[in-house]
């Protein structure tokens, strides 16, 4: 991998990242840098592993091999709550409940950012 990038400005990072599933091997030694700021596209044919990556990169799908760092940090170091308030993966084929509103579905994105105390209010809803 070449970076042209400060490492300071570096947000998201691999280093030598294995995935799969099962017994099956999608992607191996993969090392890839996004940049603070950055809008970064991952293209390919369908089946060549751009789900996949997400998914490692999001730490839905731990990798085999290698590291996923957020902020120079391992993201397996996060509490998952502390971790979806910086990270979120949304899924081509998400399923939404059946009959849910779009208020209640958008709310449901709110969930890292609200305690036992501290719950949905209208005023959130000018955010």
């Amino acid at each position: 991998m070449i970076s042209l990038q400060n490492t300071a400005d570096i947000r998201l990072r691999t280093e030598g990242v294995s995935l799969g599933y099962d017994g099956r091997m999608i992607s191996e030694d993969l090392s890839v840098d996004i940049p603070e700021g950055s809008f970064t596209a991952i293209i390919g044919p369908n089946g060549c592993g751009k789900s996949t990556l997400l998914r490692g990169l999001a730490g839905v799908l731990p990798a085999r091999s290698g590291t996923v760092t957020l902020d120079g940090r391992p993201i397996g170091e996060f509490r998952p709550k502390e971790l979806a308030r910086e990270l979120g993966l949304l899924p081509q084929s998400s399923a939404a409940p059946e009959g849910i509103r779009v208020a209640d579905l958008v709310s449901r994105g709110r969930a890292p950012y609200q305690g036992i105390f501290h719950q949905w209010r209208p005023a959130t809803q000018t955010i």
